[in-house]
């Protein structure tokens, strides 16, 4: 049945293999295919439908807009796979360290930079701050768990 997503039983395991995967099949990737990634996104969407609709089911979910999220989510995976930089997603953020030369793009999908952490953000909708405090990358990745999905390629000089 779950031809690409086999085994996967959360949100967070979904998304994560999606991310593996467009890596390794979208069409801007050596080996990708069209074909093979529009496979891939119908089965993503048909298992987060099933897997937001379990949630809403179970009595502990609010009136946040899980579609709109994932859809933006995808999106804006989609526009900054290829690049050469490291990519992490930190609960429901991502951040990019480096990826200096890519900035317009980082931009124009609406990644903003953290001077203090000194990397590109993003994260769905407005983000309010609950406190006063900052907090490091560190404390955060303690805190929600830290996946690096795509690490900045090493150039070597020739001599």
């Amino acid at each position: 049945m779950n031809r690409y997503f086999a085994g996967i039983k959360t949100v967070e395991e979904l998304r994560k293999r999606y991310r593996e995967l467009l890596k390794k099949y979208h069409p801007d990737n050596d080996g990708g295919r069209i074909e093979i990634t529009q496979e891939i996104n119908a089965e993503y969407d048909h298992l987060f439908a099933h897997m937001s609709h379990e949630n809403s089911t179970d009595g502990q979910s609010s009136t946040y807009d899980n579609k709109a999220e994932n859809e933006a989510f995808k999106e804006v995976v989609n526009d900054i796979i290829h690049i050469n930089a490291d990519i992490e997603i930190i609960g429901t953020w991502i951040w990019i360290h480096g990826g200096y030369e890519y900035r317009e793009l980082l931009k124009s999908v609406g990644f903003k930079f953290a001077p203090r952490k000194k990397c590109w953000c993003w994260h769905y909708g407005e983000y309010k701050r609950y406190h006063k405090k900052e907090v490091s990358l560190s404390e955060i990745r303690m805190k929600y768990g830290s996946q690096t999905v795509h690490s900045k390629s090493k150039q070597f000089a020739l001599d």
